[in-house]
């Protein structure tokens, strides 16, 4: 997996949804965030884990980006990977109440 360098997770979920199939985001809007992200975490949480944090070659910015919240703290791939989960559920779920 080549590295890649995304320095905030809007970004990360942009590019995500450039790729997103149409059924997933069906189904997320379905879904709360929680079952949308309990759903996903083998699936896209793994994608995410690996190819955006793992491989991210600007993660020290991305890392500062989200602030100083108690939670962050301890970041590792499993907490970011449920951090763009839900950023990314709750951009799908958005945008499909601005075209309702």
């Amino acid at each position: 997996m080549q590295k890649v360098g995304y320095s905030t997770v809007d970004e990360i979920v942009d590019d995500i949804l450039k790729t997103c199939p149409s059924v997933l985001q069906d189904s997320a809007r379905k879904m709360t965030a929680d079952e949308f992200r309990v759903s996903q975490y083998f699936n896209l949480g793994m994608t995410i884990r690996k190819k955006y944090f793992y491989g991210n070659s600007k993660r020290e910015s991305l890392v500062k980006s989200l602030g100083n919240k108690k939670e962050h703290r301890f970041l590792d791939g499993e907490v970011f990977s449920r951090i763009v989960l839900e950023a990314l559920w709750k951009k799908i779920t958005k945008e499909s109440k601005k075209q309702s």
